[in-house]
Parts: C-alpha cells; structure tokens; sequence
C-alpha cells in the first residue's frame, strides 16, 4: 500500500510543477495599454493597464479626479473590477465594452488597445 501511496504523490507533486510551468509561461492576448471613455450618469476617461498573466491595473479620470482599482480577467471577461468609491467595471475586453456602476449610477464603457 505505501509504494502506490507513494507513487501517486509523486505523480501529483510532478502535475503541479508542469502547471506552475504553464503558468510561469502563460502571456495574456489581452496584455498592454488600453485607454477609452465610460459615460452614463457620469463620465470620463478610462485606462486598463493588462499585465502579462492578465491582472488589471485600471485607472478612472473624471473631473480631475483620477482613482485606481485592481481586478483579473477571467478569458477576456472582466469581473467586478472595484474601486475605493464602489465604481465596479463589468465586460469583456473581446469586445472591448461593457457596463459599470457606482452605487445608484451606472452606464457603459468602451476602450481599444493603444
């Protein structure tokens, strides 16, 4: 019974080194500079920072007042990409739009790769 145990863990410990592997090498296609507006109830300007494994660095600018949030993307999806205010961005860089909201405000975005 211990050989086999011991087999099988070693099996286990190599699939998860061949995933950090895949993981180490993985490029997001979405990965770069993307700038573009969100309007609706409020509007301005808004920047998607993609980093190489797909985490996002956003920037909102309205008024003169810039805000930052931080989020993922799951495929080209974003989800519930927060920040301090509650300004939450929804959509999918696929078709580089969506919706967002902020308490009782909300509309939509677009952006495109610089």
């Amino acid at each position: 019974m211990f050989p086999l145990l011991s087999v099988f863990s070693c099996q286990h410990v190599l699939d998860e080194i061949e995933r950090d592997k895949q993981e180490e090498n993985y490029t997001s296609p979405y990965m770069g500079k993307w700038s573009g507006t969100y309007s609706g109830d409020q509007s301005g300007t808004l920047i998607l920072n993609i980093s190489k494994s797909g985490t996002i660095e956003g920037t909102k600018i309205s008024q003169g007042h810039q805000e930052t949030f931080h989020s993922g993307l799951i495929g080209s999806s974003i989800n519930s990409a927060t920040s301090n205010s509650g300004f939450t961005l929804y959509g999918n860089l696929e078709s580089k739009s969506g919706t967002w909201k902020m308490g009782s405000l909300n509309g939509t975005w677009s952006v495109t790769k610089n």
